[in-house]
């Protein structure tokens, strides 16, 4: 199984290797591209889903609200719920000016509980830079993740900070999406999201990493099915060896 971290293809590819090939680039640029609808290729299979007409969504790892602009610029949104247990981003999230949009300042898992997280820190002329969206819940995993995209790793170190995880049980809304982009922690989040995934049978986005599988055979008892979104083409495939960025897992309705 060959699983994809970037993207885009062609020159955007090529890009976004050159933007995260150091820190202070890529905190950069993420930084003036909140203030643009510029998002992941495979994210505008959204625009294609049989949804209903105005929807609920959950954006878990909402991060600094980039996906969730991108919802509210592709779908007819009711409301939006952002949990991000990341306080620099809470704080961004509440900024925004969504009426909206509900913004939870923790993470989702099977449990409540305080979970152990690791994330980046270079450091430029004795100045701290936190590269928060590098928030992994396994350290190993997060050295892999910066040895493969950042060339210059000298002045990077990696800090430990705990976070709060809540299991949600139910909510006052039918929710129709979910995202989930969470570095690692992904079958957790979708364990956690259980009552409602059985109830409101939502359609899921889930960024693929390396729990994909265990993921599938977890929806697979509750009827849903894996696919990949080719934008080029205007249409889901059934994947089958390769997997996308972001998978998404659909019941038959989600494509009629």
């Amino acid at each position: 199984m060959r699983i994809s971290k970037t993207a885009s293809s062609g020159v955007l590819k090529y890009l976004e290797k050159i933007i995260r090939s150091h820190p202070l680039v890529y905190l950069i640029f993420r930084y003036f591209i909140r203030y643009t609808n510029f998002f992941e290729d495979d994210a505008h299979g959204v625009s294609y889903l049989n949804l209903d007409k105005k929807i609920n969504i959950i954006d878990v790892g909402a991060s600094d609200g980039i996906a969730s602009k991108f919802f509210m610029k592709k779908l007819n949104v009711s409301n939006i719920l952002c949990f991000e247990p990341n306080i620099p981003y809470v704080k961004i999230l509440k900024k925004l000016d969504y009426k909206n949009m509900r913004v939870y300042d923790y993470g989702i898992g099977e449990k409540n509980t305080n979970h152990k997280v690791f994330y980046p820190r270079y450091q430029f002329f004795k100045k701290n830079f936190d590269l928060v969206t590098y928030t992994f819940y396994d350290k190993k995993e997060l050295q892999k993740q910066i040895n493969l995209d950042f060339k210059f790793k000298k002045n990077i170190n990696i800090v430990q900070k705990e976070i709060f995880l809540k299991k949600i049980g139910k909510l006052n809304l039918k929710i129709s999406l979910i995202k989930i982009d969470v570095n690692g922690h992904e079958l957790s989040v979708v364990k956690g999201l259980k009552n409602i995934i059985k109830k409101d049978k939502p359609a899921l986005i889930i960024e693929t990493d390396k729990n994909i599988n265990k993921i599938n055979d977890y929806l697979e008892k509750l009827n849903y099915k894996k696919y990949s979104f080719l934008r080029k083409k205007g249409s889901f495939e059934k994947i089958k060896n390769t997997y996308p960025l972001n998978t998404y897992f659909l019941q038959s309705f989600h494509l009629s």
